[in-house]
C-alpha cells in the first residue's frame, strides 16, 4: 500500500493599522459597519469617533471607539417631529443660565453637550415638542478661546457665522468671551452672538449611540 504525505502550508495575512491620530481622507469619507450586526459607524458611535479612530487597511476601525447606552440620561428625553418620528438624540431644557453654567449643568450627564442644531427640521422639532416660542436659547456655539475660531463645545465640530446650518445669524460688539444663541421668532430661525456670561434658556444634547 503507498502512503501519500500531504504537507499544508498557511500563509497568514495581517493587516496594515495605521497609528496616525487622525484618520487618512480616505478613511473620512467611509462609514463601515460594526460587530456582526452591521450597524453602520455613524450610527454607532456618532460622527465624531472619526476624529479619534485609527485606519484599518484604508478603512475604519471603528470598533476601537466606546459604546454606550442608546437610552436616555434621566432628565432628557427624545423628541417627535410632526411625522411622529423619534429624533436621533436626547435633549434636557434649562430655564435660566450663563453660557458657562449651562456648559457645565450639560456636561454632568456623561456624554452630553450644550446643544448642536444641525438642520431645522432638528431644531423645529425639538422647539415644537418643547413648546419653546420667542427665546433666546444657548447652542454650544463658541469662542471662549478667543482665538478666532468658533466651535462647538464638547462636540467640537466647527461653526461658521457666515455659513450657518439654517437661518440667518446676527454679530454682535461683544468684547471677551463670545457664544452663540438661537431663537425662532415669527417663524423664521435667527442666531446672535452674545458674551458667554449673559443669561439665557439652555438646551442639553445627549447623543443616543446603539451599542452593536
Amino acid at each position: 500500500m503507498m502512503k501519500i504525505c500531504c504537507s499544508i502550508v498557511i500563509i497568514l495575512c495581517t493587516l496594515d493599522v495605521s497609528h496616525a491620530g487622525i484618520l487618512s481622507g480616505q478613511c473620512l469619507s467611509s462609514n463601515g459597519s460594526c460587530g456582526q450586526r452591521g450597524y453602520l459607524c455613524d450610527a454607532t458611535f456618532g460622527e465624531g469617533w472619526k476624529q479619534y479612530g485609527r485606519c484599518c487597511n484604508e478603512r475604519p476601525c471603528c470598533k476601537l471607539a466606546p459604546c454606550v447606552s442608546e437610552t436616555c440620561p434621566t432628565g432628557y428625553r427624545l423628541t417627535f417631529s410632526p411625522s411622529q418620528a423619534s429624533t436621533t438624540n436626547c435633549y434636557f431644557v434649562g430655564e435660566s443660565a450663563s453660557w458657562v453654567q449651562a456648559r457645565g449643568i450639560c456636561a454632568s450627564a456623561p456624554g452630553a453637550y450644550l446643544w448642536r442644531p444641525n438642520t431645522i427640521q432638528e431644531a423645529d422639532a425639538v422647539i415644537n415638542d418643547f413648546n419653546i416660542r420667542d427665546r433666546l436659547v444657548w447652542t454650544g456655539a463658541n469662542d471662549i478661546d478667543e482665538d478666532g475660531l468658533y466651535t462647538f463645545d464638547i462636540e467640537n465640530s466647527s461653526f461658521a457665522p457666515n455659513a450657518l446650518p439654517f437661518g440667518t445669524g446676527l454679530t454682535s460688539n461683544s468684547k471677551g468671551y463670545v457664544c452663540w444663541e438661537i431663537t425662532l421668532h415669527t417663524g423664521l430661525w435667527r442666531w446672535f452672538e452674545r458674551g458667554c456670561y449673559s443669561f439665557a434658556m439652555y438646551i442639553c444634547e445627549y447623543p443616543r449611540r446603539v451599542c452593536p
